[in-house]
């Protein structure tokens, strides 16, 4: 079973949204983005909520992922009489092991012999409130058609219909054991305790049971039908020597097992081996007799606990713990949907890009829905599947004020996004910072063409390394506009590199050529040219003209799909987003000459000064 689709109404700030799984097929990794308040946590609240029969870290009764009240959930501008329902709606593709399985228990449990072969199913939750309290759930599924046993011709019929109703519970009671586990893991999950308890007591907090499930799930992955009870509870409270003896070879096993899953994986994301250190994992009572573990890396310099480790190691420590030993757990489902609320946001730079590599060798048999602020955490590969989250009750021109009456989250594709609100790049920012290039003044580049912006910095280089695939030693660096090149002039005059400067055949560009040629003299008057320069039959160009223009829109249409008309915002990330994909496509002959022409320009301009 695959999740494909999500539909919430009337949760908390949410009136209507849907989050498609299944319109880019091959996507198994969605990116939310948005401003503070707009809403990104409470759509992964309502994910996790369909975890049917409390599966997953619900159980748990974790703060933020258990509801038990569920008057909660009613939105905050309908408390005062809501007689609706909560709904939450979700489409599950099923493929040949599911129909097997679901066939065999009809078979031997139902009035039917078979259910008619469909690709998708629906579950439903409804909610169902009256005068603002909560009443009854109605949980059911739909979609299975069946052919009775006592029918002889073949013929299928509706299970949904009431007359067969205990022959829908029983599948609706089967099939939620095939439905895959939505785990949602808070940030204050990772923080790794110095003792793990192994018995729950009444004062012992949902964090401390999530990880008694973890040492579970780590005997699960010795495949000896080891559980906590017996095997290491019994053990450490027994005097007997046998006992010790048969718990220390299992605590042997365990540290092994941690040992190579988890540093296999990290020297996979990290692409460097962490040599001669392991895990050790001990146990011992407390002053009141209560088991517990403790889990120490013993390496070439000591020995120490997972909290004396840095912020990083620990961080990626306990989610390699988490998201490596979950799947052992017997009897679960494949398709794992992993929801992260703002991963890794107190880590530095480097560890949260390393983060994204991590999540694309979780992906095998799972999905990844995850929360962001941070560029560091956009792949440009995933724009495709990522969503902008925006809430009605938040002003753009005034984030600092919030009318929590007129709260209504919503959430549309990253593309659709720019498309209907291009002004409000605030919501998708993080994506802006990963797409633009922001040199550094002080980048000491030989042989340098400096450009009057980014848009044509993106295109020369698209064209050079991707289109024209050109072996140049020819450098490119982009100003903020064709009158703000005066610090880059002065440096490369100051440095004595050799530089010349493209600018725009435009009014405006004629202009600057002719301020930068007073201000600087004859230093810069043979380095500064424009596209005019170039071509005679270029005047008042800039770089876009070079591009014909229906040719500009297919190209442009590749990134934004339903655009129908020229944008030139649109088409420079075009640019920006093939640049950066390597991706090619079917320029004209005369549009490729064209961009040639410049580098060819460029090339004899400053090699043969």
């Amino acid at each position: 079973m695959k999740f494909t689709e999500f539909i919430i109404r009337n949760f908390k700030g949410i009136e209507n949204v849907t989050v498609n799984l299944n319109k880019s097929p091959d996507a198994n990794i969605y990116t939310l983005v948005g401003l503070n308040e707009s809403g990104k946590t409470t759509i992964l609240e309502a994910i996790n909520f369909f975890n049917p029969n409390d599966k997953g870290l619900s159980a748990l009764e974790l703060p933020g992922v258990t509801i038990k009240d569920y008057n909660i959930l009613i939105p905050i501008s309908k408390r005062d009489n809501f007689n609706d329902d909560i709904s939450l709606e979700v489409t599950i593709k099923l493929d040949a092991e599911d129909l097997n399985k679901i066939n065999e228990h009809t078979k031997n449990n139902t009035l039917f012999r078979q259910i008619e072969p469909v690709e998708n199913i629906k579950y439903y939750r409804n909610y169902k409130y009256k005068d603002s309290k909560f009443q009854l759930l109605d949980s059911r599924w739909t979609g299975f058609n069946g052919w009775l046993k006592t029918e002889p011709n073949k013929k299928y019929i509706v299970i949904d219909d009431k007359k067969y109703s205990k022959d829908n519970n029983t599948l609706s009671v089967f099939c939620n054991n095939l439905i895959p586990s939505i785990l949602y893991f808070p940030n204050f999950l990772f923080d790794f305790p110095s003792k793990i308890y192994l018995q729950t007591k009444a004062e012992t907090t949902a964090k401390e049971k999530f990880y008694i499930e973890l040492v579970q799930d780590i005997l699960y992955s010795l495949e000896n039908s080891s559980n906590i009870q017996i095997h290491l509870v019994d053990r450490i409270k027994s005097g007997d020597a046998n006992d010790r003896r048969n718990l220390n070879s299992l605590l042997q096993k365990m540290s092994r097992k941690v040992t190579d899953i988890v540093f296999e994986a990290w020297n996979r994301i990290f692409k460097r081996e962490i040599r001669d250190t392991r895990i050790v994992i001990n146990c011992d009572t407390d002053s009141d007799g209560l088991p517990y573990l403790e889990f120490e890396i013993e390496a070439q310099d000591g020995i120490y606990q997972i909290n004396e480790r840095s912020l990083g190691f620990r961080w990626f420590f306990i989610f390699l713990l988490f998201t490596q030993f979950r799947p052992f757990r017997k009897n679960t489902p494949q398709n794992i949907i992993y929801l992260f609320d703002e991963p890794a946001s107190n880590l530095h730079s480097s560890a949260q890009k390393q983060l994204l590599k991590s999540f694309e060798n979780l992906t095998k048999n799972s999905k990844i829905i995850y929360t962001t602020h941070s560029h560091h955490l956009i792949n440009p590969n995933w724009l495709e599947s990522t969503y902008v989250v925006k809430n009605e009750g938040l002003k753009l021109e005034d984030p600092e004020t919030y009318n929590i009456k007129k709260t209504n989250i919503s959430i549309e594709p990253y593309r659709d996004f720019v498309i209907n609100h291009p002004h409000n790049t605030a919501y998708f920012q993080p994506i802006l910072d990963v797409l633009d290039y922001s040199p550094s003044n002080l980048e000491s580049l030989p042989n340098c063409v400096l450009l009057e912006g980014k848009n044509d910095f993106y295109t020369l280089a698209y064209f050079q390394e991707v289109i024209l695939a050109k072996p140049t030693k020819l450098n490119i660096s982009p100003s903020t506009g064709s009158g703000n090149l005066d610090t880059l002039i002065s440096l490369y005059i100051g440095w004595g590199k050799d530089f010349i400067i493209l600018l725009d055949s435009d009014k405006e560009g004629g202009k600057q050529k002719e301020r930068y040629v007073e201000k600087f003299g004859i230093i810069v008057e043979p380095r500064i040219f424009t596209l005019e320069d170039i071509d005679l039959t270029w005047k008042k160009y800039k770089m876009e003209k070079l591009f014909d223009n229906s040719e500009a829109l297919q190209f442009q249409q590749t990134v934004y799909p339903s655009s129908t008309t020229f944008n030139k915002t649109h088409f420079n990330r075009t640019i920006q987003e093939s640049l950066i994909n390597k991706r090619n496509f079917a320029f004209s002959e005369q549009t490729k000459n064209n961009l040639n022409k410049v580098w060819i320009f460029l090339d004899k301009k400053i090699f043969n000064r």
